[in-house]
């Protein structure tokens, strides 16, 4: 939703700037965004569309060897074999968005640019969403989905450890050292949909202050910021981005959407820094300049439009490395599709309350910060102070069981942290 958000405003903004307003490639591209805000559902499915053998030159390169990044992180020290290769070809995230009415009337999309919005999509029944990560072969590694403001997670935690090149047994051994606190964890690896509810997370977190669940406001800009800031960003993309209409095959029309790389980056950096210093401080510092490594050429992405609605947009990689080389490519394509498949509640879930989350969050921070879930050495991390039969009892008293507050403490939590957790206050400790 992101991607499409972000290009529907962007391609609203287009069709009303006057250098722009008589290409009617442009509008045509602004009237396709609006088609997806228009439909009651919204599916989008963002994928290597690069082949094994593309992959692997790719991530073979000289532009890439050593690099960071998934590519450079799956290749590793040595060249990307072909079974790498083939496990990234292919891999695609997908979200499905649908809702009892047009997404462009939910509450929680009108408010979201909005510093006074007191709504939340996480908690609005009337929207339903899933997130998929999938192979080549379409099958699922990672699902959530969203149904009445209860959440659903399901993995395939064998296919997750494959893709990422280790032995599928490892699952198998992490299930049989889990503590009994992290049942959850267990229950995912197994392979079972667990599900918890949103609102009781939420009135969770707000019981400390006795107020009435409501989530934490995000960062928003002032209004008037927001208008500066799109007549900022609408002036710089019409000087700067071109259209050009590539003719239409089989009911599709295909367009190239270009820009000068560089020089689109720097415009738009230098028509956003001097916004920047009344940016909310949760956005954290603005960079002191625009990115450095952006190539001084023409990119582009391949716009196709299906009756006159977004379809499907491919963009190439390749064309953001320093040097392009002859034949060197790595498409990437987002697809769009406003019949998306209606979200449903997965059946025979297991339900996981509260606690256990909180358990299994400590539980697995605890374990990473202690070297349990990887081969790096731990960290020299102080162990907590072990609790006193008083501080156990008082704990209990805050609705902090003694076997949790146990667990809590065995995993690095004080005295006084398990008190914060039980939403009260304490002196600081000695």
């Amino acid at each position: 939703m992101p991607v499409a958000v972000t290009a529907s405003v962007l391609a609203t903004g287009l069709t009303a700037c006057g250098t722009v307003q008589q290409l009617s490639a442009a509008q045509k591209v602004s009237k396709a965004f609006d088609k997806v805000r228009d439909g009651k559902s919204a599916g989008f499915t963002l994928s290597v569309d690069a082949t094994p053998e593309q992959v692997a030159a790719f991530a073979n390169s000289g532009e890439h060897k050593g690099g960071k990044g998934m590519i450079g992180a799956a290749r590793g020290e040595g060249d990307m074999d072909e079974k790498t290769a083939k496990a990234i070809s292919g891999l695609s995230v997908s979200v499905a968005v649908s809702a009892d009415k047009p997404l462009k009337e939910i509450e929680a999309f009108k408010n979201a640019g909005k510093a006074d919005r007191n709504t939340d999509l996480a908690l609005d029944k009337s929207v339903r969403i899933s997130y998929v990560l999938a192979d080549r072969s379409g099958t699922a590694l990672l699902e959530y989905r969203q149904v009445d403001a209860t959440a659903y997670l399901h993995a395939d935690a064998k296919g997750l450890v494959k893709l990422v090149g280790q032995d599928p047994s490892v699952v198998d051994e992490l299930r049989t050292g889990l503590p009994e606190q992290l049942k959850p964890v267990g229950d995912v690896l197994a392979g079972k949909w667990v599900s918890f509810d949103l609102q009781s997370l939420a009135d969770k977190a707000k019981e400390s202050d006795g107020k009435k669940a409501a989530p934490s406001a995000a960062p928003t800009l002032d209004p008037e910021l927001q208008n500066q800031l799109l007549g900022s960003i609408k002036d710089v993309i019409g000087r700067t981005v071109t259209y050009e209409d590539k003719g239409r095959k089989d009911g599709t029309e295909h367009l190239w959407v270009s820009a000068p790389a560089r020089q689109l980056v720097d415009e738009m950096y230098k028509a956003v820094k001097p916004l920047s210093a009344k940016f909310p401080k949760q956005l954290g510092d603005f960079p002191d300049q625009a990115p450095s490594d952006v190539p001084d050429r023409k990119v582009g992405v391949d716009l196709y439009l299906k009756d006159g609605a977004f379809s499907s947009a491919t963009f190439d990689l390749a064309q953001l490395a320093d040097k392009v080389e002859p034949g060197l490519t790595f498409p990437v394509k987002l697809a769009f599709s406003q019949a998306a498949p209606n979200v449903q509640a997965p059946a025979d879930a297991v339900k996981v309350t509260g606690d256990q989350l909180m358990d299994t969050v400590i539980g697995l921070a605890a374990a990473d910060a202690g070297g349990g879930f990887g081969d790096e050495d731990p960290e020299d991390l102080p162990p907590a102070v072990p609790l006193t039969a008083a501080q156990l009892k008082e704990l209990a008293g805050l609705g902090i069981p003694e076997e949790r507050a146990r667990f809590y403490n065995e995993a690095g939590l004080t005295f006084q942290d398990n008190k914060e957790i039980a939403g009260t206050t304490a002196p600081a400790r000695a």
